[in-house]
């Protein structure tokens, strides 16, 4: 009994994430309302399947993405949750079920996570479990699944800010500082630009442990333990920083992608019962907080604080304190300073970015309404936690009175040929809509190629400056192609990009 009493808080909230991710499971995949771009995940699973069967690791090119040319995603794009999903694909599961499974799992990790970090920060199983129920139908969490179809890297990236942070408290514990190690190497091959921006408040929260343990070796042995974690990942950002000049980068940042038409100020927070996950152009944005998250977080921020002023206050509370504000004035104009003057910072693209930072410091400080330490306020808990879980899960009840729509494809429908369709009608190149990983060479942009032209004729090599020379392509690789050439010499064009 005493067992099951202890595993009830993880049992319960596994069946939350699941229910969280039971819209994924409906027939065919779920079609995104922002912008419906749903398909990139078929597109990078199902190259770096290609990659990964051909015994290619690590990728660093999609061989059949802009038209068959090529494209350089995998080289500056953190994948980790597609190695996940392409491993599935290679055990023999279907490309479709793979996405969903490793979606679903997403749900299950952050749920968890945060409620081992606050089980660890409160002592109290109860907040932990508000914690991980609240992180877990937090808006923005699911508008990453139901909504921003092609941010699975950006949704992982809420399993592994809570883990870090509980890594870090064992290291400030004596446990060593492996475990932070491998859960920052993590983040940083999970989404770059989550790690980007989550990096100062991991080093806030070493700093508070610092604080906290009057021991300054906490601070040497989580900076070792984070740069442990940085080189770690080196095979990835290493050449996808060094080699950032070989690409278009310019349309990422600019026009519609430029921070300054993405601050949220009167519309941060939504005001309808339910939460509208429409995307439309002068209405209500769905990359926003929702009422109850927000009051409730407001109120959990005044009882730690009140808390703090009855008696000495824990620095780790101080870090939810101004973490909490902080993260929300990253989202509005009022850090426009910041965001013209700090460097790498515009290449975030989007303020709404740091909701997913917010998050978890709404979903650590309602925890503390449930972390009473007075037998009355245990009761006022128990009162009213039906009406504070009624009103965070509106979210998530929203999914069901308005269901996703869905796209009526099979796993047979998801084809090399068919890819390349897909990218010819969008005009997106290698899963972006802005080809900032075209190689500088690639100028223009491609709109086609032969393979689209004549899908059926074999790929030809073009003689240049009337060279006396022709090729046939005798075998091709996700990153290898020979031909066999004759005549008596010259120039060839080649159907592949230059990088």
């Amino acid at each position: 009994m005493h067992r099951l009493t202890h595993s009830a808080p993880l049992i319960t909230l596994a069946l939350v994430a699941l229910i969280a991710a039971a819209p994924l499971w409906g027939p065919g995949m779920v079609n995104t309302r922002g912008g419906g771009d749903s398909p990139f995940l078929l597109q990078r699973t199902h190259q770096l399947v290609a990659n990964l069967r051909a015994g290619v690791f690590p990728a660093r090119w999609m061989p059949d993405a802009a038209y068959g040319l090529g494209y350089p995603f995998f080289n500056y794009y953190a994948a980790l949750p597609y190695y996940l999903a392409a491993a599935l694909v290679l055990l023999g599961l279907d490309i479709l079920t793979a996405l969903k499974l490793v979606q679903t799992l997403g749900f299950l990790l952050a749920a968890l996570t945060m409620y081992g970090w606050v089980r660890h920060l409160t002592g109290s199983r109860r907040a932990a479990w508000l914690a991980g129920f609240a992180y877990t139908v937090v808006p923005f969490h699911l508008v990453n699944v139901y909504v921003r179809g092609d941010s699975l890297s950006e949704f992982y990236a809420f399993a592994f800010y809570p883990l870090l942070l509980r890594a870090l408290d064992a290291l400030a514990d004596g446990e060593g500082g492996t475990k932070a190690a491998l859960a920052y190497a993590s983040l940083l091959l999970t989404h770059n630009l989550s790690a980007f921006i989550f990096s100062p408040f991991a080093g806030l929260y070493l700093i508070a442990l610092t604080w906290h343990r009057r021991r300054w070796r906490v601070l040497r042995d989580g900076l070792l333990s984070l740069g442990l974690g940085f080189l770690l990942s080196a095979w990835f950002w290493l050449p996808a920083v060094l080699e950032l000049r070989y690409v278009q980068l310019g349309p990422s940042t600019a026009g519609y992608f430029h921070y300054s038409h993405h601050f949220r100020s009167d519309d941060l927070v939504q005001e309808g019962f339910l939460f509208d996950y429409d995307v439309k152009p002068g209405g209500n944005t769905a990359f926003a907080m929702h009422w109850p998250q927000a009051g409730l977080a407001a109120l959990g921020w005044a009882v730690l604080l009140l808390r703090g002023l009855r008696r000495r206050l824990d620095s780790r509370h101080l870090f939810l304190l101004l973490g909490f504000p902080l993260a929300t004035l990253m989202i509005t104009p009022y850090s426009r300073f910041l965001w013209d003057h700090l460097p790498l910072l515009p290449v975030v693209q989007f303020p709404w970015r740091f909701l997913s930072v917010q998050a978890l410091f709404t979903a650590a400080l309602t925890a503390y309404l449930a972390a009473a330490d007075r037998p009355h306020a245990a009761t006022l808990f128990g009162v009213s936690l039906l009406v504070v879980l009624a009103l965070l899960a509106l979210p998530l009840v929203s999914l069901f009175v308005a269901p996703p729509d869905r796209l009526p494809i099979t796993p047979a429908d998801v084809t090399t040929a068919r890819l390349r369709l897909y990218e010819l009608f969008t005009g997106n190149i290698g899963t972006t809509i802005r080809y900032e990983w075209l190689p500088r060479t690639a100028n223009p942009r491609p709109f086609t190629s032969d393979l689209l032209i004549e899908p059926d004729a074999p790929p030809r090599a073009i003689p240049l400056a009337g060279a006396e020379i022709g090729a046939v392509l005798v075998e091709r690789g996700p990153v290898w192609q020979r031909w066999r050439t004759w005549g008596d010499g010259g120039d060839l064009a080649f159907p592949l990009l230059y990088w």
